[in-house]
């Protein structure tokens, strides 16, 4: 095993703490905001997954499910964005309470 081998390795194990650590405060948020966050920590972590496993398999083809990972985040994130910003859980966008 080269150097190059061990640094892919420990990363992915990085990777993996962080990710459980999202999975804990997802669970254990307290508001929406912390779950959107902590939610989006556990993707980030999934794609750079899938980037490392890339790179230790030498595998090209995993780099365009990342690329395809990142693109459907990016719209996620914005839909989690709306979602923590409403005020209220049953109010529609755009109508206002009287």
């Amino acid at each position: 095993m080269d150097i190059a081998t061990w640094v892919l390795d420990g990363s992915l194990i990085l990777i993996s703490i962080g990710a459980l650590a999202a999975i804990y405060r997802a669970a254990a948020g307290p508001t929406r905001a912390d779950r959107v966050v902590a939610a989006e920590l556990g993707f980030i972590a999934a794609v750079g997954a899938i980037v490392l496993v890339a790179l230790r398999l030498d595998e090209p083809v995993l780099f365009d499910f990342a690329l395809i990972a990142v693109l459907i985040g990016f719209l996620a994130t914005i839909g989690l964005a709306r979602l923590v910003t409403s005020r209220s859980p049953g109010r529609r966008a755009g109508r206002r309470e009287s």
